[in-house]
């Protein structure tokens, strides 16, 4: 009789010892799904803000430019603050970079002011790694002036000067437009420009882009470029011969100091813009409220 209550209890204490077996196992697979799971998403979220993300900027924007569009302010350092806090309640990447806000240069988060559309990359700007990730699309490619953006994060972190594209680099990525439109040349990308403008002499500390990127620069990379006289009936006449323009602009709708858009046809009477800092101001434009904003100009053909 003992010996079958021990053979029992004996039974007993191996069924018990499988179970914690078997659940400390069930615990630990379970433990390694959490983890490979964190993991992943952990991967993929870092691979985000290095992916070759291509922004929805293929369909042509027809809309025409209107009063109601705000130019970009100064923002001082408070109203940049001030500007950030209020977004930050409505939005959960913009309350990120403003708990951060002293890690970000103050004239990235002053771009992200005047520009929601730079939320993404300036969300991704502390992890990137400053280098240039992706081609050029096919759409990109098709033959007609692409819109392509500065700070697109297959280019945008990338150093240029003392900067880099993202913030200062709209003249390579207007000459890119540009060279890509009129060549198909798919290498021509923002990046492959801005490098061409620092190792050649083209980037000048203190001041940006020379301006002879876009004349004797442009002629090496494959295109002719000339200055022409700011006069309506000049522009349209380039324009209508499939000659796309390159204009330096002062402050007024596009920037606060100074910058650099292509004009890239005509439409109902008026100015295609294609803006490399923002979607929304790359549509229709009087010639008159460009006009007075234009600095000088290049037209630019094979």
């Amino acid at each position: 009789m003992e010996r079958i209550n021990s053979q029992t209890i004996l039974a007993k204490r191996r069924s018990k010892q499988r179970k914690q077996k078997l659940v400390r196992g069930l615990a630990i697979v379970l433990a390694l799904m959490v983890i490979w799971k964190f993991f992943g998403s952990a991967v993929t979220w870092i691979r985000q803000w290095q992916s070759d993300e291509v922004y929805d900027v293929s369909a042509e924007n027809m809309s025409v430019h209107g009063e109601k569009e705000k130019a970009p302010k100064k923002f001082s350092e408070a109203q940049i603050t001030n500007e950030l806090s209020r977004l930050s309640k409505k939005n959960q990447t913009y309350e990120s970079i403003y708990n951060n806000r002293a890690e970000y240069p103050t004239v990235l988060l002053r771009s992200l002011c005047n520009n929601s559309e730079m939320l993404n990359f300036v969300a991704g700007y502390l992890i990137a790694d400053k280098s240039a990730h992706g081609e050029l699309t096919k759409k990109e490619c098709e033959g007609k002036i692409p819109l392509l953006l500065q700070w697109d994060r297959r280019w945008g972190y990338v150093s240029y000067g003392s900067s880099d594209i993202g913030l200062s680099g709209c003249a390579p990525t207007c000459l890119s437009m540009v060279i890509v439109g009129l060549t198909g040349n798919r290498n021509a990308t923002p990046d492959k420009i801005a490098e061409y403008a620092q190792e050649n002499g083209y980037y000048l500390k203190g001041t940006g882009t020379s301006w002879s990127l876009l004349t004797e620069g442009a002629s090496y990379l494959g295109v002719e470029g000339r200055e022409i006289s700011l006069s309506k009936k000049t522009v349209q006449t380039a324009l209508q011969q499939g000659q796309p323009i390159i204009c330096s602009v002062g402050p007024g709708d596009f920037t606060t100091e100074g910058h650099f858009i292509v004009l890239t046809g005509m439409k109902y009477g008026k100015i295609k813009v294609n803006d490399p800092n923002c979607i929304r101001r790359s549509c229709l434009w009087d010639y008159e409220v460009l006009e007075p904003q234009i600095k000088n100009l290049w037209a630019y053909c094979r």
